[in-house]
């Protein structure tokens, strides 16, 4: 009798183990679900050079700066500079290239992260430098206006747009799309800090920074 019972009992807790099986195996596993992802595309910016212009122009160099702000904000790769060869005005374009360069790293882009190439203008009497370098544009998911009735979701899985809303605004607010389908970098490090801490810990002194009082997030000073 003892046996047939230990024998029901067994059968009873692996029946249970099944259940909590299955309805392990039917939950949502987090995939299918709208997302917010992002497509890669050239940026492209054509700049006309006039062979009279002694240097660069108001203009231009307001074209440059914006240049350099999205590409700062959400460009990847080099920031190639293409020159009309064979052009009337190759030579002129030659030379903004070297002024465009400067202003560029003045504006915080790094030489190494600018590059040179050139495009087939023969027979042109005037052509554009032309620069371009890869972003991404995010892409929103397509939510549905009709919603299941959660009543009779009997398979424990989620509703078509479940999240859907969020991940639409997630594509709309994010400041990089490339961050939609991959992480940053790490930053340089501040090696200026890092050395100062060290001095400080082999002095034996604090590493932490200094704050005033008007640092302070204290409401008040009043005692109880």
């Amino acid at each position: 009798m003892t046996a047939y019972r230990n024998m029901l009992r067994a059968a009873a807790g692996l029946a249970c183990l099944t259940a909590v099986t299955a309805c392990a195996s039917t939950a949502p596993a987090g995939t299918g679900l709208p997302q917010a992802t992002a497509v890669p595309q050239v940026f492209r910016s054509e700049m006309r050079i006039d062979p009279r212009d002694n240097g660069l122009t108001w203009a231009q160099q307001d074209q440059l700066a914006a240049i350099a702000a999205e590409y700062q904000a959400r460009g990847h790769g080099p920031l190639v500079i293409s020159y009309p060869q064979g052009a009337g005005n190759q030579d002129a374009a030659i030379g903004a290239i070297a002024e465009a360069r400067s202003f560029l790293y003045e504006r915080g882009i790094d030489w190494r992260m600018i590059s040179g190439g050139a495009y087939d203008a023969r027979g042109a009497s005037q052509g554009e430098l032309i620069f371009s370098f890869q972003s991404y544009v995010a892409v929103a998911p397509e939510c549905g206006t009709d919603w299941d009735n959660l009543a009779l979701e009997l398979d424990n899985q989620h509703y078509s747009n479940f999240g859907c809303a969020m991940a639409a605004n997630l594509a709309a607010m994010v400041s990089d799309p490339r961050d939609l389908i991959a992480p940053r970098t790490m930053g340089v490090a501040d090696s200026g800090r890092r050395q100062t801490v060290l001095d400080h810990y082999r002095a034996g002194e604090s590493t932490a920074s200094e704050r005033s009082d008007h640092e302070s997030g204290a409401v008040s000073n009043v005692n109880n």
